[in-house]
Protein backbone atom coordinates (compact mmCIF):
# COMPACT_ATOMS: atom_id res chain seq x y z
CA UNK A 1 0.00 0.00 0.00
CA UNK A 2 3.03 2.77 1.00
CA UNK A 3 4.98 2.00 -2.57
CA UNK A 4 1.50 2.27 -4.32
CA UNK A 5 1.09 5.87 -2.34
CA UNK A 6 4.42 7.07 -2.84
CA UNK A 7 4.75 6.12 -6.84
CA UNK A 8 0.82 7.65 -7.06
CA UNK A 9 2.29 10.80 -8.99
CA UNK A 10 3.73 9.28 -11.34
CA UNK A 11 1.73 8.44 -14.53
CA UNK A 12 3.49 5.88 -15.89
CA UNK A 13 3.32 3.50 -12.38
CA UNK A 14 -0.20 4.80 -12.11
CA UNK A 15 -1.01 3.57 -16.09
CA UNK A 16 0.78 0.19 -15.07
CA UNK A 17 -1.22 -0.28 -11.89
CA UNK A 18 -4.19 0.26 -13.36
CA UNK A 19 -3.78 -2.35 -15.87
CA UNK A 20 -2.56 -4.70 -13.28
CA UNK A 21 -5.82 -4.24 -11.51
CA UNK A 22 -7.65 -4.61 -14.83
CA UNK A 23 -5.88 -8.34 -15.52
CA UNK A 24 -6.33 -9.11 -12.24
CA UNK A 25 -10.09 -8.53 -12.89
CA UNK A 26 -10.64 -10.37 -16.02
CA UNK A 27 -8.65 -13.31 -14.59
CA UNK A 28 -11.30 -13.53 -11.26
CA UNK A 29 -13.74 -12.74 -14.17
CA UNK A 30 -13.04 -15.56 -15.88
CA UNK A 31 -12.18 -18.09 -12.90
CA UNK A 32 -14.97 -17.23 -10.77
CA UNK A 33 -17.68 -16.27 -13.07
CA UNK A 34 -17.10 -18.37 -15.56
CA UNK A 35 -15.89 -21.54 -13.36
CA UNK A 36 -16.90 -21.20 -9.41
CA UNK A 37 -20.11 -19.30 -10.08
CA UNK A 38 -21.15 -21.63 -12.73
CA UNK A 39 -20.16 -25.15 -10.79
CA UNK A 40 -21.94 -23.82 -7.91
CA UNK A 41 -25.07 -22.84 -9.82
CA UNK A 42 -25.59 -25.93 -11.23
CA UNK A 43 -25.00 -27.86 -8.34
CA UNK A 44 -27.44 -26.00 -6.84
CA UNK A 45 -29.61 -26.84 -9.78
CA UNK A 46 -29.26 -30.20 -9.04
CA UNK A 47 -29.22 -30.54 -5.71
CA UNK A 48 -32.88 -28.86 -5.59
CA UNK A 49 -34.33 -31.14 -7.73
CA UNK A 50 -32.49 -33.93 -5.68
CA UNK A 51 -34.70 -32.24 -2.75
CA UNK A 52 -37.69 -31.47 -4.52
CA UNK A 53 -37.49 -35.64 -6.08
CA UNK A 54 -37.02 -37.12 -2.14
CA UNK A 55 -39.50 -34.79 -0.53
CA UNK A 56 -41.96 -34.88 -3.03
CA UNK A 57 -41.90 -39.39 -2.69
CA UNK A 58 -42.50 -38.78 1.49
CA UNK A 59 -45.74 -36.58 0.61
CA UNK A 60 -46.20 -33.43 1.17
CA UNK A 61 -49.05 -33.73 4.07
CA UNK A 62 -46.84 -32.64 7.13
CA UNK A 63 -45.85 -29.26 6.89
CA UNK A 64 -42.51 -29.38 7.88
CA UNK A 65 -42.31 -31.26 4.50
CA UNK A 66 -44.38 -28.49 2.47
CA UNK A 67 -41.51 -25.97 4.00
CA UNK A 68 -39.12 -27.57 3.04
CA UNK A 69 -40.19 -28.71 -0.83
CA UNK A 70 -41.44 -24.69 -1.01
CA UNK A 71 -37.76 -23.85 0.23
CA UNK A 72 -36.14 -26.35 -2.54
CA UNK A 73 -38.41 -24.83 -5.23
CA UNK A 74 -37.67 -21.49 -4.28
CA UNK A 75 -33.70 -21.87 -4.39
CA UNK A 76 -34.69 -24.04 -7.54
CA UNK A 77 -35.76 -20.68 -9.50
CA UNK A 78 -32.85 -18.68 -7.88
CA UNK A 79 -30.33 -20.80 -9.29
CA UNK A 80 -31.70 -21.26 -12.79
CA UNK A 81 -32.37 -17.36 -12.66
CA UNK A 82 -28.54 -16.58 -11.33
CA UNK A 83 -27.37 -19.30 -14.46
CA UNK A 84 -29.55 -17.54 -16.70
CA UNK A 85 -28.03 -14.15 -16.05
CA UNK A 86 -24.86 -14.68 -16.00
CA UNK A 87 -25.11 -16.50 -19.48
CA UNK A 88 -23.35 -13.49 -21.42
CA UNK A 89 -20.11 -13.88 -19.53
CA UNK A 90 -19.25 -17.15 -21.49
CA UNK A 91 -21.37 -15.50 -24.50
CA UNK A 92 -18.10 -12.61 -23.98
CA UNK A 93 -15.82 -15.20 -25.02
CA UNK A 94 -17.27 -15.51 -28.66
CA UNK A 95 -19.35 -12.29 -29.39
CA UNK A 96 -18.69 -9.28 -26.84
CA UNK A 97 -21.26 -7.17 -28.95
CA UNK A 98 -23.87 -9.94 -28.25
CA UNK A 99 -23.00 -9.98 -24.81
CA UNK A 100 -23.59 -6.83 -24.25
CA UNK A 101 -27.20 -7.12 -24.96
CA UNK A 102 -27.55 -10.29 -23.42
CA UNK A 103 -26.35 -8.96 -20.22
CA UNK A 104 -28.65 -5.68 -21.00
CA UNK A 105 -31.85 -8.08 -20.95
CA UNK A 106 -30.48 -9.90 -17.72
CA UNK A 107 -30.05 -6.29 -15.98
CA UNK A 108 -33.64 -6.12 -16.95
CA UNK A 109 -35.63 -8.88 -16.48
CA UNK A 110 -33.33 -10.89 -14.67
CA UNK A 111 -31.88 -8.89 -11.77
CA UNK A 112 -35.29 -8.20 -10.14
CA UNK A 113 -35.62 -12.09 -10.55
CA UNK A 114 -33.04 -13.41 -8.87
CA UNK A 115 -33.70 -10.84 -5.84
CA UNK A 116 -37.32 -11.82 -5.62
CA UNK A 117 -36.08 -15.94 -5.02
CA UNK A 118 -33.63 -15.08 -2.63
CA UNK A 119 -35.43 -12.88 -0.51
CA UNK A 120 -38.30 -15.57 -0.53
CA UNK A 121 -35.91 -18.38 0.58
CA UNK A 122 -34.55 -16.33 3.24
CA UNK A 123 -38.65 -15.89 4.22
CA UNK A 124 -38.77 -19.54 3.73
CA UNK A 125 -36.34 -19.99 6.38
CA UNK A 126 -37.52 -17.52 8.98
CA UNK A 127 -40.96 -19.22 9.30
CA UNK A 128 -39.14 -22.81 9.71
CA UNK A 129 -37.44 -21.03 12.13
CA UNK A 130 -40.46 -19.82 13.94
CA UNK A 131 -42.31 -23.01 13.15
CA UNK A 132 -39.53 -24.60 15.09
CA UNK A 133 -39.87 -22.36 18.18
CA UNK A 134 -43.37 -23.02 18.35
CA UNK A 135 -42.77 -26.49 18.49
CA UNK A 136 -40.14 -26.62 20.99
CA UNK A 137 -41.61 -23.72 23.43
CA UNK A 138 -45.16 -24.89 22.44
CA UNK A 139 -45.76 -28.42 21.69
CA UNK A 140 -49.50 -28.74 22.54
CA UNK A 141 -50.50 -25.91 20.28
CA UNK A 142 -48.17 -26.88 17.54
CA UNK A 143 -50.58 -29.17 15.57
CA UNK A 144 -53.39 -25.98 16.21
CA UNK A 145 -51.41 -22.96 14.81
CA UNK A 146 -49.39 -24.97 12.23
CA UNK A 147 -52.31 -26.42 9.52
CA UNK A 148 -51.34 -27.86 6.41
CA UNK A 149 -53.51 -25.51 5.03
CA UNK A 150 -52.15 -22.20 6.95
CA UNK A 151 -49.03 -23.35 6.43
CA UNK A 152 -50.02 -23.09 2.77
CA UNK A 153 -51.91 -20.14 2.68
CA UNK A 154 -48.53 -18.60 4.30
CA UNK A 155 -46.23 -19.55 1.38
CA UNK A 156 -48.93 -17.77 -0.72
CA UNK A 157 -48.29 -14.84 1.13
CA UNK A 158 -44.44 -14.73 1.12
CA UNK A 159 -44.89 -15.20 -2.57
CA UNK A 160 -47.16 -12.25 -2.92
CA UNK A 161 -45.94 -10.05 -0.20
CA UNK A 162 -42.47 -10.55 -1.53
CA UNK A 163 -43.59 -9.97 -5.16
CA UNK A 164 -45.64 -6.30 -4.25
CA UNK A 165 -42.72 -4.91 -2.32
CA UNK A 166 -39.78 -5.35 -5.07
CA UNK A 167 -42.66 -4.27 -7.81
CA UNK A 168 -40.34 -1.10 -8.24
CA UNK A 169 -37.21 -2.88 -9.35
CA UNK A 170 -38.90 -4.90 -12.10
CA UNK A 171 -39.67 -1.27 -13.95
CA UNK A 172 -36.37 1.03 -13.53
CA UNK A 173 -34.83 0.26 -16.86
CA UNK A 174 -35.86 -0.17 -20.14
CA UNK A 175 -33.72 -1.62 -23.13
CA UNK A 176 -32.14 0.97 -25.60
CA UNK A 177 -31.22 -0.30 -28.61
CA UNK A 178 -28.65 1.73 -31.23
CA UNK A 179 -27.14 0.26 -34.96
CA UNK A 180 -23.77 0.23 -34.82
CA UNK A 181 -22.43 1.01 -38.14
CA UNK A 182 -19.02 -0.21 -38.22
CA UNK A 183 -20.56 -4.07 -37.21
CA UNK A 184 -23.60 -3.81 -38.64
CA UNK A 185 -25.22 -4.84 -35.40
CA UNK A 186 -27.68 -3.56 -33.04
CA UNK A 187 -26.29 -2.91 -29.60
CA UNK A 188 -28.61 -3.21 -26.69
CA UNK A 189 -28.09 -0.48 -23.66
CA UNK A 190 -29.96 0.01 -20.86
CA UNK A 191 -31.99 3.51 -19.49
CA UNK A 192 -34.16 4.49 -17.17
CA UNK A 193 -37.86 4.45 -17.37
CA UNK A 194 -39.89 7.92 -16.76
CA UNK A 195 -41.22 6.22 -13.45
CA UNK A 196 -37.53 5.61 -12.14
CA UNK A 197 -36.36 9.42 -13.55
CA UNK A 198 -39.75 11.18 -12.56
CA UNK A 199 -39.05 9.86 -8.38
CA UNK A 200 -35.67 8.55 -8.66
CA UNK A 201 -34.28 9.94 -4.34
CA UNK A 202 -37.39 7.91 -3.03
CA UNK A 203 -37.05 5.18 -4.98
CA UNK A 204 -33.25 4.96 -4.52
CA UNK A 205 -33.78 5.28 -0.35
CA UNK A 206 -36.74 2.85 -0.82
CA UNK A 207 -34.66 0.00 -2.52
CA UNK A 208 -31.67 0.65 -0.91
CA UNK A 209 -32.54 1.03 2.75
CA UNK A 210 -36.25 -0.22 3.18
CA UNK A 211 -36.03 -3.01 1.18
CA UNK A 212 -32.90 -4.26 2.87
CA UNK A 213 -34.81 -4.14 6.44
CA UNK A 214 -37.70 -5.69 5.58
CA UNK A 215 -36.62 -8.31 3.08
CA UNK A 216 -33.05 -9.51 4.66
CA UNK A 217 -32.20 -7.94 8.55
CA UNK A 218 -35.37 -8.05 9.96
CA UNK A 219 -35.75 -12.27 8.71
CA UNK A 220 -32.29 -12.23 9.78
CA UNK A 221 -32.58 -11.46 13.34
CA UNK A 222 -35.83 -13.38 13.56
CA UNK A 223 -33.91 -16.17 12.23
CA UNK A 224 -31.04 -15.84 14.69
CA UNK A 225 -33.80 -14.79 17.87
CA UNK A 226 -35.80 -18.15 17.15
CA UNK A 227 -32.45 -20.77 16.56
CA UNK A 228 -30.90 -19.60 20.12
CA UNK A 229 -34.20 -19.98 21.94
CA UNK A 230 -34.80 -23.75 20.35
CA UNK A 231 -31.21 -24.66 20.91
CA UNK A 232 -31.04 -23.18 24.57
CA UNK A 233 -34.52 -25.41 24.88
CA UNK A 234 -33.00 -28.33 23.41
CA UNK A 235 -30.10 -27.88 25.69
CA UNK A 236 -32.03 -27.87 28.91
CA UNK A 237 -34.63 -30.75 27.33
CA UNK A 238 -31.47 -33.11 26.89
CA UNK A 239 -30.33 -32.14 30.32
CA UNK A 240 -33.54 -32.89 31.76
CA UNK A 241 -33.68 -36.45 29.96
CA UNK A 242 -30.99 -37.78 31.30
CA UNK A 243 -32.95 -37.73 34.78
CA UNK A 244 -36.42 -38.77 32.60
CA UNK A 245 -34.57 -41.00 29.67
CA UNK A 246 -38.07 -42.41 29.27
CA UNK A 247 -40.28 -39.09 28.49
CA UNK A 248 -37.49 -38.37 26.00
CA UNK A 249 -37.02 -41.49 24.34
CA UNK A 250 -40.06 -41.34 22.78
CA UNK A 251 -39.32 -38.25 21.10
CA UNK A 252 -36.47 -38.84 19.14
CA UNK A 253 -38.03 -38.39 15.83
CA UNK A 254 -39.30 -35.03 16.96
CA UNK A 255 -36.02 -34.29 18.15
CA UNK A 256 -33.50 -35.50 14.93
CA UNK A 257 -36.25 -32.98 12.56
CA UNK A 258 -35.80 -30.32 15.22
CA UNK A 259 -32.07 -30.47 14.96
CA UNK A 260 -31.60 -30.98 11.36
CA UNK A 261 -34.28 -27.87 10.89
CA UNK A 262 -32.16 -25.94 13.54
CA UNK A 263 -28.77 -26.38 11.39
CA UNK A 264 -30.32 -25.41 8.20
CA UNK A 265 -31.62 -22.05 10.37
CA UNK A 266 -27.90 -21.79 11.73
CA UNK A 267 -26.36 -22.16 8.40
CA UNK A 268 -28.61 -19.99 6.58
CA UNK A 269 -27.97 -17.34 8.89
CA UNK A 270 -24.22 -18.19 8.86
CA UNK A 271 -23.76 -17.29 5.21
CA UNK A 272 -26.34 -14.46 5.09
CA UNK A 273 -24.54 -12.68 7.60
CA UNK A 274 -21.42 -11.74 5.23
CA UNK A 275 -24.43 -10.76 2.77
CA UNK A 276 -25.89 -8.35 4.85
CA UNK A 277 -22.72 -6.96 6.31
CA UNK A 278 -21.30 -6.84 2.46
CA UNK A 279 -24.64 -5.02 1.59
CA UNK A 280 -24.74 -2.35 4.07
CA UNK A 281 -21.13 -1.45 3.25
CA UNK A 282 -22.23 -1.04 -0.38
CA UNK A 283 -24.90 1.11 0.93
CA UNK A 284 -22.65 3.08 3.13
CA UNK A 285 -20.02 3.44 1.30
CA UNK A 286 -21.75 4.14 -2.12
CA UNK A 287 -19.59 7.04 -2.89
CA UNK A 288 -16.60 5.39 -2.38
CA UNK A 289 -17.44 2.45 -4.21
CA UNK A 290 -18.57 4.04 -7.23
CA UNK A 291 -14.79 5.63 -7.21
CA UNK A 292 -13.55 2.34 -6.65
CA UNK A 293 -15.47 -0.45 -9.42
CA UNK A 294 -12.95 -3.02 -8.47
CA UNK A 295 -14.18 -3.15 -4.97
CA UNK A 296 -17.40 -2.99 -6.00
CA UNK A 297 -16.86 -6.35 -8.49
CA UNK A 298 -14.90 -7.57 -5.19
CA UNK A 299 -17.58 -7.50 -2.96
CA UNK A 300 -20.72 -8.25 -5.28
CA UNK A 301 -18.89 -11.26 -6.21
CA UNK A 302 -18.29 -12.58 -3.43
CA UNK A 303 -21.50 -12.06 -2.12
CA UNK A 304 -23.19 -13.74 -5.23
CA UNK A 305 -21.27 -16.53 -4.23
CA UNK A 306 -22.41 -16.83 -0.68
CA UNK A 307 -25.85 -16.55 -1.66
CA UNK A 308 -25.32 -19.76 -4.44
CA UNK A 309 -23.81 -21.30 -1.35
CA UNK A 310 -26.91 -20.84 0.39
CA UNK A 311 -29.04 -22.07 -1.96
CA UNK A 312 -27.00 -25.36 -2.10
CA UNK A 313 -26.02 -26.45 1.23
CA UNK A 314 -29.52 -27.69 2.54
CA UNK A 315 -28.77 -30.80 -0.26
CA UNK A 316 -26.23 -31.67 2.31
CA UNK A 317 -27.77 -30.76 5.55
CA UNK A 318 -30.81 -33.20 4.68
CA UNK A 319 -28.61 -36.26 3.38
CA UNK A 320 -26.35 -36.12 6.51
CA UNK A 321 -29.05 -35.02 9.52
CA UNK A 322 -31.88 -37.10 8.24
CA UNK A 323 -31.09 -41.44 7.59
CA UNK A 324 -34.97 -40.92 5.84
CA UNK A 325 -34.06 -38.56 3.54
CA UNK A 326 -30.83 -40.17 2.52
CA UNK A 327 -32.73 -43.90 2.70
CA UNK A 328 -35.36 -42.53 0.52
CA UNK A 329 -32.29 -40.71 -2.08
CA UNK A 330 -30.69 -44.41 -2.51
CA UNK A 331 -34.67 -45.59 -2.96
CA UNK A 332 -34.95 -42.95 -6.16
CA UNK A 333 -31.21 -43.91 -7.54
CA UNK A 334 -31.58 -47.88 -7.33
CA UNK A 335 -34.97 -46.96 -9.35
CA UNK A 336 -33.38 -44.97 -11.83
CA UNK A 337 -30.77 -47.62 -12.32
CA UNK A 338 -33.07 -50.52 -12.72
CA UNK A 339 -35.06 -48.40 -15.42
CA UNK A 340 -31.93 -47.66 -17.47
CA UNK A 341 -30.81 -51.27 -17.38
CA UNK A 342 -34.20 -52.56 -18.28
Amino acid sequence: MALTYLNSSNPLSTSVSQELQDVVVNIMDMVVLCGLLPLLTFSGLLTNILNILVLSKYGLHETTSFLLFSLSVSYLFYSLAQLFQRLHSFVALIDPLLAMSLETISVIYLGSTVGYFASVSNLHTTIIAVERLVAVCFPLKMSWVFTPYRVKLLLVFVYFYVAVLLMPSWILYEPSWTFDPSTNKTIGGLKPTTFFKRDFDNITQYLYLGLPILLSTLPFLNTVVCSIVIGYKMTVRCKTSLIKISSWSNDVKEKKVINMLLTVCVVNSCVSFPILAIDLFLVCNNTLIQSLSKMYFLLHTLGTILSQVNATINFFIYISLSSKFASTLDQIYRCGVKKNKK
